[in-house]
């Protein structure tokens, strides 16, 4: 999350919003059990520091370099598709239970345009209309 979508994480009821972007707050961050990873790279390199000794990686992407030197578990994991669950999700979006931030809806013919938003982050979903 960026500093940007604070205000939009916090309608999601969660216990504590830092954003990724904010040197401050992640220099206050204190020492955290669990990381979830779901992008890898620069952002949880920034993070491994904040865990406990012990602690714990979720990760869909893989072992964050230098997790294991530091004593971290990896509990790497891949998803594969579900169509029951999906159908579980999509009503959960639909009755407002569950809540996907979108950026912003583009038609197919601007693709280009989509992707390069998505790839500057931190925006939310970005959607392609056909």
């Amino acid at each position: 999350m960026r500093t940007k979508q604070v205000e939009e994480a916090k309608k999601l009821g969660a216990d504590g919003i830092v954003a990724l972007d904010d040197e401050t707050a992640l220099a206050q961050l204190p020492l955290v059990e669990r990381i979830a990873d779901t992008i890898s790279g620069e952002t949880v390199a920034r993070l491994l520091p904040k865990l406990t000794r012990g602690g714990l990686v979720g990760s869909s992407v893989g072992e964050p370099p230098g997790a294991k030197e530091r004593g971290i578990k990896i509990n790497a994991f891949h998803t594969h598709p579900d169509s029951q669950r999906l159908t579980e999700l999509s009503h959960a979006v639909a009755s407002g239970r569950l809540v996907v931030p979108i950026a912003k809806h583009f038609p197919l013919a601007e693709a280009a345009a989509a992707h390069a938003l998505a790839e500057r982050g931190g925006v939310g979903k970005v959607i392609l209309n056909p």
